[in-house]
């Protein structure tokens, strides 16, 4: 009930557009795990499940729509007085191609028999953006077969927005909305990160051409590693001050976007940045399996053709690795910048190595070798994924040795 989303989409994004959502609680994500679904008919997508679920959202398409989920604290309506023909997320997707067409169609599903097809759930939000556009949609089941049950902000383009467990509408604000929600103040603080830079792009050429490998890309705007480093971000809020509380951004009026608070913190970040150029290759996931100022974003391209085996068990251990350095770290919290800070170097030199492989992937997409250039994604994400793990064992193995006073 805590998660935060924000997007960048046109000339405030570096390249392609991005999207990401901060996700927090106790411990539903201790065994988050990814799946890549290959229907045979419709498009592949990735989906984030948690533990004995697989009904989670699908969070990135082959067509490069990237979508984040969040609730809506709201008051309880009855179901839909019938039998709902509820379409579901899974069915969007692999349907939809293009934000537009899953909104349209997702709007005309929600009109007529409300929200609790999504895990018998009585409000949702989401936000989502594709190569063009990005949008919020938002709704509860105060009313059926009317549109004012829900609501779409959007089409947003060269912009950025942000937003938490809050209905930004103000029909179901006054409607359905139960107190005052969550994240207002995290939200905020989204935002003037963000603002931040969204005009960068008004001092320099925007992106147009993947170019020579020492200038891959002309242009400016919010890049990917700042993006990341948004959802590190401790604001107002040393982290051990934090621990002393619940949630601490609404209790005390402080602003953080990484949380620490005692029962909800934020367990892990995504973030989908879908691009132009071979949007069914290189449109990625970049998430963390622990808490992001402690863990490193790892990449997920839609091209493979399997995903780590790791990332994919309900156990998880790649996730347990960074929950066990979460836990070790609060003894050692004079280490917690040395740890960040290295993050953010592996991160850079990831993208510029991601960089890299993507040009060889073109290559021999112009060859017409499609089955080559997948097997170089999969092999880099696979080699990724194993890095970042290892390197994870490694310094919590490090901080484990440290004396305890």
């Amino acid at each position: 009930m805590t998660c935060s989303a924000a997007l960048a989409t046109g000339l405030t994004s570096f390249r392609g557009n991005l999207l990401a959502q901060s996700h927090d609680t106790g411990h539903f994500w201790e065994t988050l795990r990814i799946q890549l679904v290959i229907p045979e008919k419709g498009n592949r997508y990735l989906k984030t499940c948690g533990p004995g679920q697989d009904n989670l959202i699908p969070i990135l398409s082959e067509k490069g729509i990237g979508i984040v989920g969040f609730a809506r604290p709201s008051m309880e309506f009855p179901a839909y007085p019938g039998t709902p023909k509820y379409v579901t997320e899974d069915e969007l997707i692999m349907t939809s191609n293009n934000a537009r067409e899953y909104i349209n169609t997702w709007s005309e599903n929600m009109t007529q028999y409300g929200t609790s097809g999504f895990m018998g759930g009585s409000s949702i939000g989401r936000m989502m953006v594709d190569t063009k556009e990005g949008y919020l949609f938002e709704g509860a089941n105060w009313i059926y077969g009317d549109p004012a049950n829900h609501a779409i902000h959007g089409p947003m383009t060269d912009q950025v927005f942000a937003c938490g467990n809050f209905f930004v509408n103000s029909r179901l604000k006054g409607k359905a909305e139960a107190g005052i929600g969550a994240g207002y103040n995290r939200a905020k603080r989204i935002w003037e990160l963000l603002i931040d830079r969204q005009h960068d792009c008004c001092v320099m050429e925007a992106p147009h051409h993947r170019g020579s490998e020492n200038m891959p890309y002309f242009g400016a705007g919010i890049t990917l590693p700042y993006f990341m480093s948004i959802f590190r971000d401790h604001g107002s809020l040393p982290p051990a001050e934090s621990r002393m509380s619940n949630y601490v951004p609404e209790e005390r009026g402080r602003e953080a976007v990484c949380i620490h608070g005692l029962n909800y913190y934020t367990k892990c970040a995504t973030i989908c940045n879908v691009v132009e150029d071979h949007t069914d290759l290189f449109s990625c996931l970049w998430i963390t399996f622990g808490q992001p100022c402690l863990s490193p974003f790892l990449p997920v391209y839609i091209g493979v053709n399997a995903l780590p085996e790791d990332i994919t068990e309900e156990s998880n251990p790649v996730a347990k690795i960074f929950e066990d350095l979460r836990l070790e770290m609060e003894f050692h919290p004079d280490c917690a910048e040395k740890v960040k800070q290295y993050w953010t170097v592996f991160e850079i030199q990831t993208i510029e190595e991601s960089n890299k492989t993507e040009r060889k992937a073109v290559a021999l997409v112009d060859e017409g070798d499609l089955a080559g250039a997948r097997a170089i994604l999969t092999e880099f994400v696979a080699k990724k994924w194993a890095e970042g793990a290892s390197l994870g064992r490694q310094w919590l193995n490090k901080i484990q040795e440290l004396p305890m006073a």
